[in-house]
């Protein structure tokens, strides 16, 4: 899961998936809220189920690490050939995400959400190109909607970061350990970890063919991001 969400494209919570381990994840996630912190809510204590999230975080923890040298490295030697390898690997999600998990003829007929979340990922692209995201509000933006994206099976995290302009700076602090400077971004990732997921797993259950019909056009119209924003 780790490897999976720092690379644009494939999402962290389908690999939980194949795993059979996304209904667990998900409820300990759901089960951190502030209502059933403060409240000491039996139900809080119950989800933890620390033998099962303990290792899983560990091991993504480790894999993103790891996973920051080896991108950081093909950013910088390798550059155009991994820029053709995301750009591939996205397309694949939108053919997974359309044609694999759904059948086609339903995936249609959401097919004005898909331009719509192609249209949108294309402007935001087309303009965000000279965004400092060394400004902490910005970042503190992007990790809430990466994390909001981490728990959904279709988008991975990295794809909002990498479409926001703010993927090679989260990269290469996570290579250095830089804290500091990954504070407002983990500060995002809090809000929305304490806040979003049962509201955001409600919603996306409800309209499961629709949403992952919108996000194929995101993932479809950030592919100009990888060419604009990488560098």
């Amino acid at each position: 899961m780790g490897f999976a969400e720092i690379t644009p494209g494939i999402s962290g919570a389908t690999i939980a998936g194949l795993f059979n381990v996304y209904k667990d994840f998900v409820s300990v996630l759901t089960a951190f809220n502030p209502k059933n912190i403060l409240d000491k809510n039996e139900k809080f204590v119950s989800n933890l189920n620390l033998p099962f999230i303990f290792p899983l975080i560990c091991g993504m923890g480790i894999a993103v690490y790891a996973a920051s040298f080896a991108i950081d490295y093909l950013i910088s030697e390798h550059l155009f050939i991994f820029k053709v390898f995301l750009s591939l690997i996205m397309v694949i999600a939108v053919i997974k995400n359309c044609a694999f998990d759904h059948q086609i003829r339903d995936a249609i007929k959401f097919l004005r959400g898909f331009i719509f979340g192609f249209l949108i990922a294309l402007a935001i692209a087309l303009t965000l190109i000279e965004m400092n995201f060394n400004n902490s509000i910005l970042l503190i933006i992007a990790g809430f909607l990466a994390f909001s994206a981490f728990i959904l099976p279709g988008i991975s995290g990295s794809l909002v970061l990498l479409l926001l302009g703010s993927y090679q700076f989260v990269i290469s602090a996570i290579k250095m350990l830089d804290v500091i400077a990954l504070l407002p971004f983990i500060l995002g990732m809090t809000i929305s970890f304490l806040f979003l997921p049962a509201e955001i797993m409600k919603s996306f259950k409800a309209n499961e063919i629709r949403t992952k019909v919108f996000f194929s056009g995101l993932i479809l119209g950030s592919i100009p991001a990888v060419w604009l924003h990488l560098h």
